[in-house]
């Protein structure tokens, strides 16, 4: 998905949540139906159709907000491609306002330039360059300098190969709006339980479905303080009488988490020397591990913890914090009472 940056400032204006939230999905992949967009804002609480979705696409397009649809390419494919990253340092004088205009439209209309950026620091200027052979990209090299001689004082190009390639969307923040919104939903939902015990079997049930995870656990400190109990558990293991029981609060990943009052995540859980069975998280196709502690008065009394196939994004993270944040609430409630200790 590209976006017309010269329209974009007007366009932007008549922007609603909807357009916005149908350009994120866009920008994470461009073939998504409008079916599936019209779904996902249906369970975010829009009434809304694929046919509306459609004609909202049709607007954005003349409106030029949307001028196209791009693929993303799998790096190992265009290895053989030559890949070549400038760096400009600028040699200023009465004319370099125009020379640098005649750059910027060169960038914009080059076919072998694919990026191009302003930057601060020692380099005035970076782009990157794909081309098909060596004399392709001698050639076009050479165009270049010869073109831009008046502008160039240091020229600095780099061989280089594409690593990763992902799809890009201007509304990364809005789609944490939209996460949070839906968290804040889901925890809305805990007033129809009475019971404590109804209200944190849902939570874990509730991280196991938002964050597809593999199973989410709540442990409770005990009364002397020295080992986290296993409460609840949610998703694929929801035994709570096993191994994991009881916990020390020196021991592995979790312990530590009570005691520290800090967040623990991975996203390599495989290779993470805190992990006791690797060889288990490997068969499971595990990735990611997020444990946070539950609080009382700047004191910790638990721990939440999930275990998924997916790598987590930093948003992930936040939303979790969130989830351990009202957990912590609702057990502050009565923590001083029998029943924090007697939970289930």
């Amino acid at each position: 998905m590209e976006i017309n940056k010269n329209e974009f400032d007007v366009s932007s204006l008549l922007l609603d949540e909807i357009d916005k939230s149908i350009l994120v999905h866009l920008g994470k992949n461009a073939r998504i139906s409008s079916y599936d967009i019209a779904k996902h804002l249906n369970d975010l609480g829009y009434d809304i159709t694929d046919r509306t979705i459609r004609n909202r696409l049709k607007r954005l397009e003349t409106s030029n907000v949307i001028l196209g649809y791009s693929s993303i390419l799998n790096p190992e494919i265009i290895h053989d491609k030559i890949n070549r990253t400038v760096l400009l340092k600028f040699k200023y004088s009465l004319n370099t306002s125009s020379l640098i205009k005649r750059l910027e439209k060169y960038c914009e209309e080059s076919q072998f330039c694919i990026y191009a950026a302003k930057t601060t620091g020692d380099f005035d200027w970076v782009c990157h360059f794909v081309f098909d052979s060596v004399d392709q990209s001698e050639l076009e090299s050479n165009n270049f300098m010869n073109r831009f001689i008046e502008l160039i004082q240091d020229y600095r190009s780099y061989e280089s190969k594409i690593i990763k390639s992902m799809s890009y969307t201007i509304f990364d923040d809005y789609e944490i709006r939209e996460k949070k919104c839906q968290v804040y939903k889901i925890l809305n939902l805990l007033r129809k339980y009475d019971n404590l015990n109804d209200k944190l079997q849902f939570i874990v049930e509730s991280i196991v479905k938002y964050f597809d995870a593999k199973f989410a656990r709540l442990w409770i400190l005990d009364k002397e303080q020295k080992n986290l109990v296993l409460k609840f558990s949610a998703g694929k293991y929801t035994n709570i009488n096993g191994e994991f029981a009881i916990v020390s609060i020196d021991e592995n990943k979790i312990g530590p988490i009570v005691k520290t009052k800090k967040p623990t995540i991975t996203n390599d859980i495989v290779n993470d020397k805190r992990i006791r069975y690797p060889d288990w998280a490997k068969q499971e196709k595990l990735q990611s591990f997020a444990g946070f502690p539950l609080t009382h008065k700047d004191r910790g009394i638990g721990v939440i913890a999930m275990f998924s196939t997916k790598k987590l994004q930093a948003s992930d993270f936040e939303i979790l914090d969130i989830f351990s944040n009202h957990v912590s609430k609702e057990l502050s409630e009565v923590f001083d009472t029998i029943e924090f200790f007697n939970l289930k």
